[in-house]
């Protein structure tokens, strides 16, 4: 069945791979970017993929880019709520603007653009809400605290609103990448350790962080996890994608709690 996508952040990494490999399964999608001026070719030039401009952190943004994508569309079956930014950073040193960023564009953009998709599923009487997290948002990783915050707390939502849309026949789904290859790092938010104490933790975290991604799979191992939760009947709360992702997930759950802490520290030299 082909259905009407709205994907948020599809201009570059995952939901760029999220939004193409949709369209090229003949879905209808909306990508949003912030500067549809700057879009590559095989974004502007597929005949299943239509961009709008949003900006996920000015409400008046995503009002009009969310009624932009149902002028488009006719209505909006399912919305991938994948924008967002990353930093890497003592948290005791880093700016609370930067903070407050993450927190504005990873969690509180993506409960504004469900919170304007929402009249249109319901009218519909029937939707998908997607929404990408992270690994960290399930275990706490150093030196990239306020990203772990913002995904705990839109996992926290995404399980909460699946219950209250239950009724109303709109489904909530979580989809948590481990290491992805992106150019997410060229942009994250930076703050350098300046206190001699953080050092070399924060060295030891970058260089384990760099050595992940060095390993990690494409952003089209996180594109084929959407489309399956696209094409479920019935989608369960939570997916994992990714290249070992899954084994980390399992671990995570099976082991106790001090010794996953153990492992991470170990794994981030902390």
């Amino acid at each position: 069945m082909i259905k009407k996508i709205l994907v948020t952040g599809a201009s570059r990494g995952i939901g760029k791979a999220i939004a193409l490999m949709l369209a090229d399964k003949g879905h209808s999608v909306v990508g949003t970017s912030r500067f549809i001026n700057k879009l590559p070719a095989p974004l502007k030039n597929h005949p299943f993929l239509q961009f709008v401009e949003m900006d996920v952190n000015d409400p008046s943004s995503v009002k009009k880019g969310v009624e932009a994508a149902v002028g488009i569309l006719g209505g909006i079956d399912v919305l991938v709520n994948n924008a967002g930014i990353s930093h890497i950073g003592p948290f005791e040193e880093m700016p609370e603007d930067q903070g407050r960023a993450i927190m504005e564009t990873d969690f509180f953009g993506a409960a504004a653009v469900i919170r304007a998709v929402l009249p249109h599923m319901r009218a519909a009487r029937s939707g998908l809400i997607v929404n990408v997290t992270s690994l960290a948002g399930q275990i706490g990783v150093p030196y990239q605290t306020y990203y772990c915050a913002s995904k705990f707390a839109l996992e926290g939502l995404s399980e909460a609103l699946r219950l209250e849309l239950y009724s109303q026949n709109i489904r909530v789904a979580i989809v948590e990448p481990g290491d992805i290859k992106t150019d997410i790092g060229d942009h994250r938010l930076l703050c350098d350790a300046a206190i001699p104490e953080y050092r070399p933790g924060f060295t030891a975290a970058c260089e384990a962080i760099d050595h992940s991604m060095g390993r990690a799979g494409p952003p089209e191992d996180v594109a084929r996890v959407v489309l399956d939760v696209v094409n479920a009947r019935n989608p369960r709360v939570r997916y994992i994608a990714g290249k070992g992702a899954a084994s980390t997930a399992l671990l995570m759950r099976l082991l106790p709690k001090r010794l996953v802490e153990r492992l991470v520290r170990r794994h981030y030299g902390s």
